[in-house]
């Protein structure tokens, strides 16, 4: 009321004064009011008014000088925003309840003061205009349609007559789901039509149970048994309760898919805020706690993207994947030996890059197919951020099932094929990457194709030799490659990437080092006392037996019995039977066995 007092009786009979200045290719226009005809003048220019002169700003430098009155401070008043006081439910149960209220005041009068609600996994915004009660208070209802297991996060915006505006941070309520409200059989679900029966299965709870027990009779072997399995420990357990964010086995003997719903207990949404889960070392199990697809960002590049269990037929597999779906669980890897974590994001942020990209470099990805079984978690490439040998971006295998097949990958050249993704330097151009395929169980042939996520360096091609049959497949990337048979035990792949030279000159160097064929050679020396070596090749990776025989067909000794893998190999026979006894002078037989082969040689031991 003062001031409008003051703008009543003051700014009557203001001279209002314009001011063009011209000089060296500039125009400076100035306003001014002034209460009085008083010349103003300066050696450059100086604007004096009285009390309201130049209350629209203020400015100075060497050769100007503006003076504002005191109007210019009490015009500040108002320009500043409404002030603005919510009140928010921090729990929701019902739509009774679901009621928003803000008081908001200002000297330019309030324009609009509005609520906005953005739905969990959306980046639109609704805009709920509120209602004033009075002067100051506004309050709005939440729609019943909103109040769905997604939940949503709200905030105010409060619009003055002259459009000066304040906004809240976000809120987001604790949302009460009642019983059959929160249901697996939706569209948002990873298993909208169930979890199929005799067959293994991850999944988790979206949100929050109030009775988190398992019923004991659930546990029976010949209805649906659930196992948490414990990575570090690496054994199952029956759980008794359902924690939020962790991932359960299920296996069930029904007739129908098996479909999950809060049938005996209520539920809660929870608040969507950002939801962490600390991970581990080696494999973890987790779940999303929200009710709608969701992305995440992690700590480092220790932190592997996730990997799902099967689909809607068969059993295997895949990943790595950049999202969370509501219902699935997931198998996450922590290279680090630090407890590390990850961070579910409820809503889009284009900021956040949830996927570990490979930078500027390659990377494709490999899938084997079976008939029941696949594996798509195979993963070849370079960045630049990696290293020539184990980091965070060579993924440890995952655990495998009681059937399967499976691609794994030799990171070290060591021979130990425990890996599912090899991601080395792009210092390096040239390559060869030791692959190898397995299973059990899987009957008929095994489809293997690969997809380049990236592109590949301009000149370099890609070229897969096929261990067990020699066969040089040069466009692998277009056509795949299909293996014929069941896969017994280890089936062994080379792929040979970069210049064409290097890629020619390698497939030759690598055939010239696979034996055509299993055998053994005659011992040296024969006869021999006390000691006598035999070469041996091994046409394709797999258990090889070398044993010594007398002429009455009995084991004297075994020499060898592993797993061995493609090459040409020796070994040396000392004279001393299982017992570490020497044996007499005769006759003796080394026999090799491998993948169905069989050759034996006939040697003399002479004292």
């Amino acid at each position: 009321k003062t001031m409008n007092f003051f703008l009543n009786h003051f700014l009557i009979g203001f001279l209002f004064i314009s001011i063009h200045l011209y000089a060296q290719d500039y125009d400076l226009k100035t306003f001014q009011f002034s209460l009085t005809s008083e010349i103003m003048e300066s050696e450059d220019l100086k604007l004096k008014g009285t009390i309201s002169s130049n209350f629209l700003s203020t400015s100075s430098s060497d050769s100007l000088s503006l003076k504002g009155g005191v109007i210019s401070s009490a015009l500040g008043l108002y320009s500043d925003p409404p002030t603005l006081i919510t009140f928010f439910p921090d729990t929701i149960q019902g739509s009774n309840s679901a009621i928003a209220r803000a008081i908001s005041t200002d000297l330019n009068g309030i324009q609009s003061t509005n609520l906005y609600v953005q739905i969990g996994g959306s980046k639109k915004l609704i805009k709920l205009p509120m209602s004033a009660v009075n002067d100051s208070l506004y309050e709005v209802s939440i729609p019943e349609s909103l109040l769905t297991v997604r939940n949503f996060r709200t905030y105010f915006e409060s619009v003055d007559s002259m459009d000066y505006s304040n906004t809240s941070n976000y809120e987001t309520p604790l949302l009460s789901i009642p019983q059959n409200g929160l249901n697996m059989e939706t569209r948002f679900s990873f298993y909208p039509d169930g979890i199929l029966a005799e067959k293994w299965r991850m999944f988790s709870w979206p949100g929050e149970l109030l009775n988190k027990r398992i019923s004991t009779a659930s546990l029976k072997e010949d209805g649906y048994v659930i196992h948490y399995w414990n990575p570090q420990t690496k054994k199952r357990i029956k759980p008794d309760s359902l924690q939020t964010g962790i991932e359960y086995w299920i296996h069930h003997e029904f007739n129908k898919p098996i479909i999950f719903t809060n049938s005996d207990t209520t539920a809660a949404a929870l608040p969507l805020d950002d939801f962490t889960i600390y991970l581990e070392p080696g494999w973890n199990m987790i779940g999303s706690p929200f009710s709608f697809k969701t992305s995440f960002s992690r700590g480092n590049d220790s932190i592997s993207g996730l990997y799902q269990f099967g689909d809607s037929q068969s059993d295997g597999w895949a990943g790595p994947l950049d999202f969370f779906e509501p219902w699935a669980g997931y198998a996450v890897h922590n290279d680090s030996e630090d407890i590390d974590s990850l961070v579910i994001k409820p809503f889009p942020d284009d900021s956040v890059q949830a996927e570990r990209r490979l930078s500027t470099d390659w990377n494709i990805a490999l899938e084997i197919q079976g008939e029941n079984y696949f594996d798509r978690t195979g993963r070849i490439g370079r960045t630049e951020k990696a290293l020539n040998e184990k980091d965070g971006y060579d993924t440890p295998k995952l655990p495998s099932m009681e059937d399967f097949v499976s691609i794994s990958m030799d990171i070290d050249g060591n021979g130990d094929f425990n890996h599912s993704a090899d991601i080395r330097s792009s210092d390096e151009l040239n390559g060869i990457w030791n692959i190898r395929l397995s299973g059990k169980s899987n009957s008929g042939s095994i489809i293997l194709s690969g997809e380049s996520l990236d592109y590949l360096p301009e000149g370099s091609i890609v070229s897969v030799l096929d261990i067990s049959t020699r066969d040089i497949i040069e466009n692998f990337l277009s056509t795949g490659y299909t293996i014929e048979g069941k896969i017994d035990g280890a089936y062994d792949l080379r792929f040979v990437i970069g210049e064409r030279s290097f890629v020619e000159s390698t497939l030759m160097d690598l055939l010239s080092q696979i034996p055509e064929k299993f055998s053994i050679s005659q011992n040296y020396p024969n006869p021999f006392n006390p000691e006598t070596k035999m070469d041996f090749s091994v046409a394709q990776t797999g258990k090889v037996n070398i044993i010594i025989y007398n002429l009455l067909g009995q084991t004297v000794k075994t020499l060898v019995s592993e797993t061995m893998d493609y090459g040409y190999h020796s070994i040396v026979w000392d004279g001393h039977d299982e017992l570490g006894n020497p044996v007499s002078s005769g006759v003796y037989f080394s026999e090799l066995r491998a993948r169905g082969f069989r050759q034996s040689k006939k040697m003399l031991l002479l004292k």
